[in-house]
């Protein structure tokens, strides 16, 4: 099969440029109130503040928790030393307040008449120019005290939009990701000096601060760096299952079930169902298991891409137990108290999965799209490339470090062998469960005999969801390649790793990078005397330099990988130096009527996550102020409870939608590349399938509420799965049989 590109029309990418830069100077126009911008500026502080305050720095709500452990005080603003009793101030404070404290007991009480001996926090704000001069202090009859230092804090501005616009617009200019990732980077880092007031000297220390501020900030990110170990060390599993025949014999015996590309298509959203519980642990284990097969079945890295990215965020979002929920219930839950609603943070969860529309019509459309064959579009366009001349990719596309694996053999001798690749992919899903369970205290909860309790194993998914888990879960799983692929003494120098590994955790404690270098040295050391010592094996196996060459087999562009994955989280920083996202939540919160309170959440929370690059941060940002927005608007008719499911179903789909589309999204890059996709073509593909299904939300489950008519949510999501039907029947064609 070849798949030496041909040159095909890309598009006009100048069309989407004079688009973009509309969308940007209507943006960039609207003035934001200045109390919007002073709530969404105490409310980042507050977020910053309880984030020092759960590493163990010096804070302010720390000390308040010190000073008043049971949570019981009343809540007071004072800007330029007269009281304010502008409602989103206050609830700004509140919110960030209730966020710091997992169960508030009582909640947080408004300010009360003096002579009350209740404590007061007072937050005083002195507003100068373009930044907040921020004050707290815990006021009781007899004492005034200060909790932590004076901030100045800056409000954001319309210029916080630039770093993304640039980003985007560059990429359609040049279409090279690394160039224009580098410079929205470069120019958020402008406008933050020229902010800090470096005058004169902005350009110069803008440019320094690239480097020695932004670059430096990820590289010493713990986060970052067991991200990056992840994606490296299960690149070097799929390396070494591919060199013993393990991806050969697994291609095999799918193609047993998926012979063309629909029923290979079909598999690969299958697969992405199973793989609910994380979704980077989705995108990189079924992007780099199945791309082989469907290089087979010729169907594009594009479409594979598509099957992927939108099948990972959506189903780990509506999964009743994954890595995603313990998250979303852990950013709303703390508000429920401070606006009378006594429901579980999970129960509004479960109660706002009925209108979680686009996460549910995207799965439906993806099965769709598989099932009929049919594609519209950009991505009509690439089926048709792959099927009628084998170039799996477009012209001039950069797909990143799969080139150099796709040029892995089977070694002779090793014949293809289903296994070698079954158990390592299953190894890596069980031990990336277990290694989240542990890690959020599971044993314990077992043992206190809780196991029935969803709260408790919520709890135990957000403590133990992270970084860390799925690279455990991926070095088990190259262990167990390892062990499949190698000679006797190997495999009791793993076993001998696994034992001395397991007994500095079980005895000393010892964990983390701790015990994995401990059973690395002990297998090591193993390996050579029995290698030593013993007989040569004459089983077909790899040896430990064919395993090494193997699994550096993403050798050379694997720096590609990471710039990409650097440059994305660089900019994500920036625009949170900048505020970009607290400057869009305070543009769009007061932009429309109460009625559209839930598509205006929808479409504010997309644009925000498409900004910013982080569907996480954008749940951060938004929640905490639509909860009590929700709760206000729907007091009046005693439909409280009713707007704050809705605002919680719209947030989160929102934030899932514009991570979609957006090019500097980290989950959007980690698609590309554990499936070999150029990244801007992946986003330039699967962004019209995500405004298909948006729009089908908006039309059918959020409109209606603009006329006061709330659907049933079944009906209208038959009504969007039929029209989404249509959709596909209608402009849809089917892609050629491969020639």
């Amino acid at each position: 099969m070849s798949q030496h590109p041909i040159q095909v029309e890309q598009g006009r990418p100048f069309r989407g440029l004079a688009l973009l830069v509309l969308c940007a100077l209507g943006l960039l126009r609207p003035d934001v109130p200045d109390a919007s911008r002073w709530s969404q500026s105490l409310a980042d502080w507050l977020r910053l503040d309880a984030a020092r305050a759960r590493e163990g720095a010096p804070s302010v709500l720390g000390a308040l928790a010190e000073r008043v452990p049971n949570g019981t005080v009343s809540v007071e603003v004072r800007v330029d030393g007269a009281a304010r009793e502008d409602e989103r101030l206050l609830r700004a404070l509140r919110s960030g307040l209730n966020a710091f404290r997992e169960r508030p007991p009582t909640g947080l009480s408004p300010p009360l008449p003096t002579g009350q001996d209740l404590p007061r926090f007072v937050v005083t704000v002195v507003p100068a120019g373009a930044e907040l001069a921020v004050e707290a202090f815990l006021e009781t009859p007899d004492a005034r005290e200060r909790l932590g230092p004076s901030e100045v804090r800056r409000l954001p501005s319309r210029w916080a939009l630039l770093p993304p616009l640039v980003a985007v617009a560059l990429a359609l200019w040049w279409r090279r990701t690394l160039p224009a990732l580098l410079g929205g980077v470069w120019c958020g880092s402008l406008v933050r000096a020229a902010g800090e007031g470096q005058g004169a000297w902005s350009l110069w220390s803008g440019t320094l601060d690239v480097v020695r501020r932004d670059l430096w900030r990820e590289l010493t990110s713990s986060f970052r760096f067991e991200i990056l170990a992840f994606v490296v060390v299960l690149l070097a599993m799929v390396g070494i299952m591919t060199r013993a025949g393990g991806v050969a014999g697994l291609v095999e015996r799918a193609l047993r079930f998926a012979r063309d590309a629909r029923s290979g298509q079909l598999t690969t959203f299958g697969s992405g169902l199973v793989l609910f519980f994380d979704d980077y642990a989705n995108c990189m284990l079924v992007g780099n298991s199945l791309r082989p097969l469907t290089d087979r079945l010729r169907i594009s890295r594009e479409k594979l891409a598509y099957l992927v990215d939108s099948t990972a965020a959506p189903v780990a979002g509506v999964a009743l137990l994954s890595t995603w929920i313990a998250f979303q219930v852990s950013v709303y839950a703390p508000q429920l108290p401070a606006v009378g609603i006594d429901a579980d943070g999970y129960a509004v969860f479960v109660a706002s999965l009925p209108y979680r529309y686009y996460c549910w019509l995207t799965l439906a459309f993806v099965f769709l799209i598989a099932w009929s064959g049919r594609d519209f579009g950009p991505m009509r366009r690439a089926e048709v490339r792959a099927r009628t001349t084998g170039a799996l990719w477009a012209p001039g596309a950069q797909p990143g470090m799969v080139a150099s694996l796709s040029a892995l053999e089977p070694k002779p001798g090793l014949g293809p062998a289903a296994h070698r690749a079954v158990w390592p992919l299953l190894a890596t899903l069980f031990a990336t469960v277990a290694a989240i369970a542990i890690a959020g205290g599971a044993v314990a909860l077992l043992g206190e005999g809780a196991w029935r309790d969803l709260t408790r194993w919520r709890a135990v998914l957000f403590a133990g969801s992270g970084a860390a888990a799925t690279f455990h879960g991926a070095l088990v799983g190259l262990a167990v390649a390892m062990f499949l692929a190698g000679s006797r003494p190997l495999r009791w120098g793993l076993v001998s790793g696994a034992g001395l590994a397991g007994v500095l955790y079980a005895l000393f404690g010892i964990g983390g990078w701790g015990a994995v270098a401990g059973g690395v040295l002990g297998s090591v050391a193993v390996t050579a005397r029995m290698t030593a010592l013993g007989e040569p094996d004459p089983r077909p196996h790899l040896t430990v330099p064919e395993m090494a060459r193997a699994a550096a087999g993403a050798g050379p562009t694997v720096g590609f990988a990471v710039g990409l994955l650097f440059l994305a989280w660089m900019i994500g920083a920036v625009c949170g130096d900048l505020g970009t996202g607290p400057y869009l939540a305070a543009l769009l919160s007061d932009a429309l009527p109460a009625a559209w309170l839930p598509a205006m959440l929808f479409v504010a929370s997309a644009l925000v996550a498409f900004a910013t690059g982080s569907s996480w941060s954008t749940m951060s940002i938004l929640l905490p102020n639509a909860i009590p927005l929700a709760a206000s608007l729907g007091a009046a008719d005693g439909s409280g409870l009713f707007l704050v499911v809705w605002a919680v179903a719209a947030v989160l789909d929102g934030a899932i939608f514009g991570d979609h589309c957006s090019p500097i999204s980290d989950t959007t890059v980690l698609s590309a590349l554990a499936t070999g996709c150029d990244h801007l073509d992946h986003v330039r593909t699967q962004a019209p399938y995500a405004l298909c299904v948006a729009g089908t939300v908006l039309a059918l489950g959020y409109a209606p509420l603009w006329a006061g008519v709330s659907l049933a949510p079944g009906w209208v999501l038959v009504g969007g799965l039929v029209g989404l039907a249509l959709l596909v029947r209608g402009f849809g064609r089917a892609s050629p049989a491969p020639s």
